[in-house]
């Protein structure tokens, strides 16, 4: 076990994370993104913060972000850098005609993750915004970028562990986080992605909502996002999943796996997909490679 990851369980741990930061605001701006984004966006404390997605009208993925209250007309959306062009070009599509402003903060900010037990302990830096847990994050910091050198310096000092690529990734998968376009892209639907917290269920219209709406009245997602656990060995993304009885691979695809770890707590796992008819505990096995199986689990890993 590495320390980083045993920081990141045990202690605190942190990780600077490249991010979009677009701004949206002007007389317009709030009835703008509610409208845009299937999160209620409208009585947001100045500071506070809420998952949000946003869809096509047929109500695929287009990009997932955090909302942040700015103050009674202006919202912050905070994203993963490579969303920032997609999600700029979405919002701007639709304003025509709107007094909508939206500016590319993008360069001002700088996004630090912090992992583990004593993230509650660390202060908040002056002029910093505190993101509230999510997915494998006990916090985030969104600071202004002139201050990252004194933040590191105060992360030093509180002895937290600055982590490794492949060790944010294996705690993003044992928590279930997917990435876009690894685990989730435009050919997903919301509830595909188990994007709840993001979806208000009381607000008015939005893009996509009706597809949401019809989906969870009348039916339900044919796959939907899972943990895998590999037990003869890990297995790579991509590789497409199937029932072990079944002996013609290519006609009844079953799963797929978007994300493979090996995880010093939970051994070789990833993330993926299953059919709605493969329950948790089942057992699905390589197309390719049948004698290698993946047990559906649910996530976040636990025991």
């Amino acid at each position: 076990m590495d320390s980083g990851y045993r920081a990141a369980k045990e202690a605190l741990a942190h990780r600077i994370r490249a991010s979009a930061v677009l701004d949206v605001g002007g007389e317009d701006g709030l009835a703008f993104l509610q409208g845009q984004l299937t999160q209620d966006v409208r009585a947001m404390a100045a500071g506070e913060a809420r998952p949000a997605a946003a869809l096509s009208p047929r109500g695929k993925l287009v990009f997932l972000s955090r909302v942040v209250g700015l103050d009674r007309d202006r919202r912050r959306l905070v994203l993963p850098a490579a969303q920032r062009e997609t999600s700029l070009a979405h919002l701007k599509k639709f304003v025509i005609f709107q007094k909508v402003e939206i500016a590319d903060r993008s360069e001002d900010f700088v996004r630090i993750s912090l992992f583990g037990p004593a993230a509650a302990g660390f202060a908040t830096p002056e002029e910093t915004v505190r993101l509230p847990p999510e997915g494998e994050f006990s916090a985030e910091l969104l600071a202004p970028s002139p201050r990252l050198e004194a933040i590191e310096k105060a992360l030093e000092r509180a002895g937290s562990v600055a982590l490794e690529s492949g060790t944010a990734e294996v705690l993003r998968v044992e928590a279930g986080r997917p990435r876009f376009g690894r685990d989730a892209d435009s050919s997903n639907l919301a509830d595909e992605v188990g994007l709840d917290p993001a979806i208000s269920t009381t607000k008015g219209c939005y893009v996509g909502q009706e597809v949401v709406a019809r989906m969870r009245t009348y039916g339900r997602v044919n796959r939907r996002l899972v943990g895998f656990r590999f037990p003869e060995g890990a297995l790579a993304a991509g590789t497409v999943l199937k029932l072990p009885e079944e002996p013609e691979p290519g006609k009844i695809e079953q799963g797929r796996v978007t994300s493979s770890v090996e995880s010093p707590g939970f051994g070789p796992i990833g993330l993926g997909y299953a059919f709605r008819e493969v329950p948790a505990g089942d057992r699905l096995v390589s197309a390719v490679t049948p004698e290698l199986g993946a047990v559906v689990t649910a996530l976040p890993f636990s025991g």
